[in-house]
């Protein structure tokens, strides 16, 4: 089955129905996360292995297909979907390779000075990206390395209510509880270490306890995270029910 951008798809049309703050971060967060079709042609034939995954010699070229402006600025073109890219009569130019943002953000920089940028589903949403916002996100740090957190018995964990600062990390948090059913509750703090930099941290209640949605909510939340590192606990663990105890939640699900 042909891949689908769906989670795209929604956050563009979000987007188009409420441009805010809150909706532009989640496109953000998904062009860092998911990837798109991006119509190419190379000079040399990809390598299919037994369990179907395709590869290329190392000495192929690539070339990128463009698409250009009634203002004469051209845009490399991707999409949500192989749908979306026969909307295009340019896509039978080329083939289509499935990128993600660390693949082809090296090809965006390289060519800064003729290309505009990207455009996602240029006969659909229509939603361009201009290159130095590309380059700029590249440089941003992206704290999405998560561990095991370990405290050790009697250690003394500093908290303090986060500032109004960053109620646009609070919203984004909710909007991540909104959009999973799993999610029951959000508690959000900032952990103080001492001799280190403070950092996020954030209980979350979840009916199924598995620490790659800590990896994904960090990935959701890595624009707003205002240089700081996230530390994720589950709501089950004591210390976290200790914390529960004497905090309001940020996010609760409610039956609505």
């Amino acid at each position: 089955m042909a891949y689908i951008n769906s989670k795209m798809q929604e956050a563009l049309q979000m987007l188009k129905k409420e441009d805010s703050r809150l909706t532009r971060t989640h496109v953000v967060d998904l062009l860092f996360t998911t990837q798109l079709y991006v119509p190419a042609t190379w000079d040399k034939d990809p390598i299919r292995d037994e369990k179907g995954n395709v590869s290329f010699p190392e000495d192929t070229h690539f070339s990128l297909l463009t698409i250009q402006t009634t203002d004469q600025k051209r845009f490399f073109p991707m999409f949500t979907s192989h749908e979306e890219s026969e909307k295009w009569a340019g896509s039978k130019n080329g083939k289509l390779l499935l990128l993600s943002f660390d693949q082809y953000i090296p090809i965006v920089e390289m060519a800064k000075n003729e290309i505009a940028g990207i455009v996602v589903d240029p006969y659909g949403f229509n939603t361009p990206f201009q290159t130095p916002f590309l380059l700029e996100l590249k440089n941003q740090p992206r704290h999405t390395g998560l561990k095991e957190t370990k405290i050790d018995k009697g250690e003394r964990v500093s908290l303090r209510t986060p500032s109004s600062q960053v109620d646009d990390l609070r919203d984004v948090l909710r909007n991540y509880g909104r959009r999973h059913d799993f999610v029951k509750a959000i508690y959000f703090k900032e952990r103080i270490v001492e001799d280190r930099p403070s950092h996020w941290f954030i209980i979350v209640d979840m009916t199924k306890e598995d620490p790659k949605f800590f990896q994904e909510m960090a990935h959701f939340c890595a624009s707003c995270s205002h240089g700081k590192q996230f530390e994720f606990m589950f709501a089950s663990m004591k210390l976290a029910q200790e914390i529960i105890a004497n905090n309001e939640p940020i996010y609760v699900k409610t039956d609505a």
